[in-house]
């Protein structure tokens, strides 16, 4: 009897055992799912609390696409301008320089490649013009100039570095013309700086200045921003009068990198 009555009971402890183990597993995942969001809740507060104390700047997060998606359009523009990797030398009558695959420099002489030279009929003989190309576009042109005279100095750059005295003698000279000169404030200004031949130059985006003024701590651009004096080139005519003045033209439509590109090729111009 006693042994029958213990079978009846074991069929009902085994599924009150089995109950109590499942009403503990649900129990532990419950208590596994709230742990998980409270961990998410922390870490999103802690972020939040974060972020408003400058500790995560998400301006750079977010940019971190933008950076990879300019990267790449970089290095494709980098194919259609010219690899700099991929070098050339130019020789040329009057000059060497160094130029990326797809650039292309054109020496002129004698009076041919610009249209700055008075024509009085004088034969000229030397350097004229040159003609800078990145893939058939131009990007830059350099003009002979010859009979043509300036007078004031209606504008002028000013950089960090400027001479107080130099500006007081452009500022009396324009006076003296019942003028005013008007200043160009490049102070907070990016550039570009380098040598090109016997010139020291900053480059504005599209236009170049050069240091009028050697050996001192200043900077003294010229006033005709247009015209640079380089005394490696140069040209004469048939009394044997000398020039060295240039207008360049810089294309606007050149894009940044074609012009760091030609930062590049000027600096390595050097005189044959």
């Amino acid at each position: 009897m006693e042994v029958q009555e213990n079978l009846t009971r074991n069929p009902d402890e085994n599924y009150l055992r089995k109950n109590s183990q499942n009403n503990s597993k649900g129990r532990d995942i419950g208590v596994a799912v709230l742990n998980i969001l409270l961990a998410i809740i922390t870490v999103v507060l802690l972020g939040y609390i974060a972020y408003k104390n400058g500790y995560i700047n998400l301006d750079n997060i977010l940019n971190i696409q933008e950076d990879v998606e300019d990267k790449n359009q970089k290095e494709d523009s980098e194919e259609e301008i010219g690899d700099l990797t991929a070098l050339e030398t130019y020789e040329g009558k009057y000059f060497t320089a160094v130029v990326p695959v797809g650039w292309k420099i054109i020496e002129f002489e004698n009076g041919e490649g610009t249209t700055m030279i008075s024509s009085d009929g004088s034969s000229y003989t030397g350097l004229t013009g040159i003609l800078i190309t990145n893939n058939d576009e131009e990007i830059m042109k350099i003009e002979g100039v010859s009979g043509i005279g300036f007078i004031g100095c209606p504008e002028l750059a000013r950089f960090k570095d400027a001479d107080p005295d130099y500006e007081k003698k452009q500022e009396d000279l324009v006076s003296e013309l019942g003028e005013e000169i008007k200043y160009l404030d490049f102070t907070e200004t990016l550039y570009s700086e380098f040598n090109w031949l016997d010139r020291r130059v900053r480059r504005v985006k599209t236009a170049m200045y050069y240091d009028t003024i050697e050996d001192d701590d200043y900077f003294q651009p010229q006033c005709e921003v247009s015209f640079i004096r380089i005394k490696d080139f140069g040209f004469e005519d048939e009394e044997s009068n000398g020039g060295d003045t240039y207008m360049y033209t810089i294309s606007e439509k050149a894009t940044g990198e074609q012009l760091e590109y030609l930062d590049k090729i000027l600096m390595s111009m050097a005189i044959i």
